[in-house]
């Protein structure tokens, strides 16, 4: 059990038991844009005038704020008149990640991360049946749940993806003999991992490959900037349809966890065909120990994969090398090692 050492059995029991409400908090204020809200109204809001503006119940948004306020994520100031209101602050350090409105806002990760409670809510009938339980779209409706997804996912990779890039780069992954290198983002959503091997390889060119939610929202970040001139977009789906070819390198980016081996196979063949003969793909995902025990980061993500997809899973080095192997690649290494979900294995095709 991690960061117990100075606990007792039952206080680490108890912690851990209880982790749910505070996550519970902080994603349904996301849900319900709370901080954005007090944000945009001069940082400075009383509960009574949040529910009003916001359409919720008034004690419910009181209740949330006062949570969220003993969690630290906002200041509570006593009322400046006698009975007045007591007002809401978001603090400085809490402001970029919680306005929505910011590029590096953290808030769709938030209710994408709401979504996901609602399947381990149901954990238990999961593990009995063997089967996800049916989702329920959000208070937000189905399609910006897709938004969430996207955007969330973009939150996470806007903090990972130059260092990884860079790591990449050492690792000898992006290394190419042509130029301009010529790189497919398979399952590019916003394009963020794309930006950063274009920023670090001054002469590549690549193509984003995904859904249409995905290409929109790529469409977006690269509109008007330098790079947009080295990015195309091709909106397919690439468990269906035949990739795009001759590429230098397969960019693999937390795709594999969503399914079963004889997916992940089919996948590969489908990349191997992409890619010019000596060209690389490279799997970003959680890679376990042979024992599947750790990351323990990794273990609870294989649960959360247990309750969403019908299939999906983590997987192990050895696991990855044998099915990179039987769609036809060589070569396949554990080119960035990590505890995370940025670890990525390498591979090339003959």
């Amino acid at each position: 059990m991690e960061d117990c050492m100075d606990e007792t059995p039952f206080a680490a029991l108890q912690r851990d038991a209880t982790g749910y409400q505070r996550s519970c908090a902080l994603t349904a204020a996301a849900e319900l844009d709370f901080f954005t809200l007090i944000l945009r109204n001069g940082n400075r809001m009383s509960a009574l005038a949040l529910a009003e503006e916001r359409g919720v119940d008034a004690r419910g948004a009181a209740v949330l704020l006062d949570a969220l306020t003993g969690m630290g994520y906002l200041e509570k100031t006593a009322p400046a008149v006698a009975g007045g209101p007591a007002v809401y602050t978001v603090p400085e350090v809490w402001r970029e990640a919680l306005d929505s409105r910011h590029p590096l806002s953290y808030v769709p990760m938030l209710r994408h991360m709401a979504n996901a409670q609602r399947g381990w809510a149901e954990l238990a009938r999961t593990v009995r049946d063997g089967r996800p339980q049916t989702r329920r779209p959000s208070i937000l409706g189905a399609e910006e749940d897709d938004r969430s997804f996207i955007m969330g996912m973009n939150s996470i990779a806007v903090r990972t993806a130059g260092p990884l890039a860079a790591a990449l780069q050492r690792a000898g992954v992006l290394d190419f003999a042509a130029s301009p290198a010529r790189i497919l983002d398979v399952g590019g959503a916003s394009g963020t991992y794309t930006q950063a091997f274009l920023e670090i390889l001054p002469t590549a060119e690549a193509l984003i490959f995904d859904r249409h939610v995905g290409i929109e929202a790529a469409r977006r970040r690269f509109a008007g900037t330098p790079l947009e001139g080295r990015v195309h977009f091709q909106a397919g789906d690439f468990y269906q349809d035949a990739l795009p070819s001759g590429f230098d390198l397969a960019w693999i980016s937390a795709i594999i966890h969503q399914h079963g081996r004889e997916q992940s196979r089919a996948l590969y063949r489908n990349v191997l065909q992409a890619l010019k003969p000596g060209g690389r793909v490279a799997v970003r995902d959680f890679i376990m120990s042979a024992d599947g025990t750790s990351p323990a980061a990794g273990t609870l993500f294989g649960l959360n994969m247990l309750v969403h997809c019908a299939e999906g899973r983590v997987y192990t080095f050895e696991e990855v090398r044998e099915d990179l192997e039987f769609a036809g690649f060589t070569a396949v290494k554990l080119a960035v090692p990590a505890e995370t979900m940025s670890a990525v294995v390498s591979a090339v095709r003959p």
